[in-house]
Parts: structure tokens; C-alpha cells; sequence
């Protein structure tokens, strides 16, 4: 659909079949286990519009292109966020985040119909209840996006907290202090690509397991048992990042095979399907991934991933 109108035409059909109704982006991020019965919606609602520092985009637009289209007209802050596969409507659904931001911190609200109602209902950032790559829309799966409001910045100010970052521009004779957020939007796709298989060539979904967020008491437990484990404390709510990759690198699984579906050997959150793969190998090799870690750290890790 391209527009709210047809959206409200399709879901109104879809109410009136009793039949089932599923929201597709571009499909970046999710796991077919079994064909999808009844509807799917494929969001593909275009609008990208500035008012001052405010930019109100429809769900469907490509988000890396939007990223280098706010740069074009000279609106900072998602720099960091560049190259991230998918949709503008998908990118709250996920609370994307990479390098040290997440896109709640610049939505200031959206809009989104109820599949079960056909209602177009509006949204703060608030009431989309973000965490670390969650929203109300992962858990309720009857809300659709069709357009976000952004509140971005005019000054081009940048974050180069994150180490990797940091490092990157250190190495590149580019003050951290002093990026632009031309220089940290390419510093941030040259990353991407080092450490991540293009998933056109390599079919993957990204990160398939999400970061570990631990209490001091739980990061304290871990630590002991991984003295070289690296994290990142956040001092508000003091709690610790902890990389999944580490994890699942120092137990052996980085490019791994099993049948026709691999880890990475670029990126141990990375799994790649290769010709001849199905979703039972997949469930299999990440259920075993799991299952090892939790064997071996007593930590359980989280699937990424949405798997229909």
C-alpha cells in the first residue's frame, strides 16, 4: 500500500474476511518459519517532509536513504544510524540503534493503525513504551505504522562515544572530538561493511541475538568468570551492555556450519543461510548457540529477529 487511504481499504477488507493480517517492511528482520496465512500488508507509504527541524517521513521510505537524505538538507543526528537495512516504519518497531544512538531518542511521535479497529491513532514518544530494542509494537503486533515525526538538530553536533567509533575516526587522522557527521556517517558504513555480510550476497537478518543489558549484581557474576569481557556501563540506570558476539566467539561458534546455515566468520551475531537451508536448520543452529551459552555463563539470550 502507498497510502493511509489504501491501507485503511485493505485492512477493512481483511476485517470483513475474518482473515488474518500480517505487516511486511522490506523483510530485513524477520524469519519465515511457515507460509503466511491470510493477508499481508506491505507498507511502502512515501513522504519525506521538513518543517524546521522537524521531519515528518511516511513508513515506507528506505531508512539508510533517509539517513542520507536528512545529511543532504543539513539535519544532523542519524548519522549513527546509517546503513541499517529496512524501513522508516520498521525502525521504531525495533527501536534501531547502533554506535551509541537509538532512534527513540529522536522520534517525537507517530501514527499508526489499528488492524483490529481500522482506527488511525496517534502516538507519543512515550506511549511507544522504548527499551533497548524494543517498543509497544513488538509486543502488540496489531499497531501499523504509517508515518513518524523526527525532531533532529540544525548544529552539527556528533556522538563518537561508542570505542569502535572512536577508534575508526582515531585511525582515519579524524578528531573524534571534532567529526562532522558527514565524516561519522561514513565512518559508520565503512564499519558496517567490514564487520557485517552484505545480506543480498549472504542471506541474513543482521544481529540475530540482541546485547545482554545486566544488573551490576548479574554483570558482576559474569565478569568474574570472563575477565576480558568488554561492556559499556550506562551510568543512568547502572546497568552494563554486554556484546553477545564475545560471548558466543570465545565458545567456539564463529564461523561455524551446520547443514546449510552458518555463523558468520565475520560476525559472530550473524547467521547466514546458504543455498539448500531451511527455517529448521536455522532454528536449530541458533537454539544450540543458546543452549551452549546458557550452559556454559548461565545467561540467556534473546532472539532478535521477529520469527513468523
Amino acid at each position: 500500500v502507498r497510502s493511509v487511504e489504501e491501507s485503511h481499504e485493505f485492512v477493512d477488507y481483511c476485517l470483513n474476511k475474518n482473515m488474518p493480517l500480517k505487516l511486511l517492511g522490506e523483510g530485513t528482520n524477520i524469519v519465515l518459519t511457515r507460509d503466511i496465512k491470510g493477508g499481508v500488508l506491505k507498507v511502502s507509504i512515501p513522504g519525506k517532509n521538513i518543517n524546521n527541524n522537524e521531519v515528518d517521513l511516511g513508513a515506507g521510505e528506505n531508512w539508510n536513504e533517509t539517513v542520507l537524505w536528512s545529511l543532504e538538507n543539513q539535519l544532523f543526528g542519524l548519522e549513527n544510524l546509517s546503513l541499517i537495512p529496512g524501513t522508516v516504519g520498521a525502525a521504531p518497531v525495533q527501536n534501531i540503534g547502533a554506535y551509541g544512538e537509538e532512534i527513540s531518542s529522536k522520534l517525537v511521535s507517530l501514527e499508526a493503525i489499528n488492524i483490529k479497529t481500522n482506527e488511525l491513532i496517534s502516538m507519543t514518544n512515550k506511549e511507544c513504551k522504548f527499551s533497548y530494542r524494543e517498543s509497544i509494537f513488538k509486543k502488540k503486533d496489531d499497531l501499523m505504522i504509517t508515518s513518524i515525526k523526527l525532531k533532529l538538530s540544525k548544529e552539527p553536533k556528533v556522538n563518537t562515544s561508542y570505542k569502535s567509533l572512536k577508534n575508526y575516526l582515531i585511525k582515519d587522522d579524524i578528531n573524534p572530538d571534532h567529526a562532522t557527521p558527514y565524516q561519522v556517517c561514513r565512518a559508520v558504513t565503512s564499519i558496517r561493511n567490514q564487520i557485517l555480510p552484505d545480506f543480498k550476497v549472504e542471506p541474513n537478518v543482521g544481529s540475530f541475538f540482541k546485547n545482554l543489558i545486566l544488573d551490576e549484581k548479574a554483570f558482576d557474576k559474569l565478569k568474574k568468570e570472563n575477565i576480558d569481557l568488554p561492556h559499556f556501563k550506562n551510568t543512568k540506570d547502572l546497568t552494563y551492555k554486554v556484546p553477545v558476539a564475545f560471548l558466543i566467539e570465545k565458545a567456539g561458534w564463529k564461523g561455524k556450519k551446520q547443514g546449510n546455515v552458518r555463523v558468520s566468520e565475520k560476525h559472530a551475531l550473524v547467521l547466514i543461510a546458504d543455498k539448500g537451508s531451511n527455517s529448521e536448520q536455522l532454528i536449530r543452529l541458533f537454539s544450540d548457540i543458546a543452549k551452549d551459552i546458557y550452559e556454559k555463563t548461565q545467561v540467556e539470550l534473546e532472539v532478535e529477529p521477529k520469527i513468523f
